[in-house]
């Protein structure tokens, strides 16, 4: 009797343990709001997550990173080790200097994504395929536009999901523009076009 009392503690203690380790390691979910602006880039580094791992949460919405998104769209968002995170940022409150520089960090990054960046649709086109070879238009050089909101000459910045940023220039338009004036064809050859496909991109006028 007395073995069995000790094996059954034993259990006991055991299982707790156990149960404490997968609580410790369990995931996270919270669920995000995409405002004007945000891509699966810009949401996963809020999150400290990333673009594929968005995807994976949100299969049924979701195909690839390069899947668009608009505002108003509700994400699952899953993070790891979240508590064991807040914990260590509550340790480093004491001092001043270290707090100080995170919210410098943080104003700066905000004030980023607030001047002047805007979700848009993108494609690709090839235009001396499109225009069967006549037109003066350099292939791999500009974008396409509605021209009543980017007119001929506009210099935009483009960041894509991966993050890569690029400058192009608007130096055409297609009939895409009288439907959906918030899309950019963007110039490229046909191959590279044909791989682009559609994808959600954040675009800002420079000049």
């Amino acid at each position: 009797m007395l073995k069995n009392t000790f094996l059954t503690r034993g259990l006991v203690v055991l299982g707790a343990l156990f149960g404490f380790g997968i609580a410790a390691t369990e995931a996270h979910a919270a669920t995000y709001t995409v405002k004007s602006g945000d891509s699966l880039w810009s949401i996963s580094q809020k999150f400290n997550t990333t673009p594929q791992a968005i995807v994976n949460a949100n299969s049924s919405k979701l195909s690839s990173v390069s899947s668009l998104i608009l505002p108003s769209d509700k994400l699952a968002i899953k993070k790891h080790g979240a508590a064991t995170k807040t914990a260590t940022k509550v340790e480093k409150a004491p001092y001043k200097a270290d707090t100080a520089k995170v919210d410098s960090k943080t104003t700066s990054t905000n004030t980023q994504t607030s001047t002047g960046w805007m979700t848009m649709e993108a494609t690709a086109y090839d235009p001396q395929v499109a225009a069967g070879g006549a037109t003066s238009i350099p292939t791999g050089t500009g974008v396409a536009a509605a021209l009543d909101r980017f007119p001929k000459g506009t210099q935009l910045e483009i960041k894509y999901a991966d993050g890569y940023t690029e400058t192009r220039v608007v130096n055409d338009t297609g009939t895409f523009a009288a439907s959906n004036p918030n899309q950019l064809d963007i110039s490229m050859t046909n191959a590279e076009a044909l791989q682009f496909g559609r994808q959600s991109i954040q675009v800002r006028v420079l000049g």
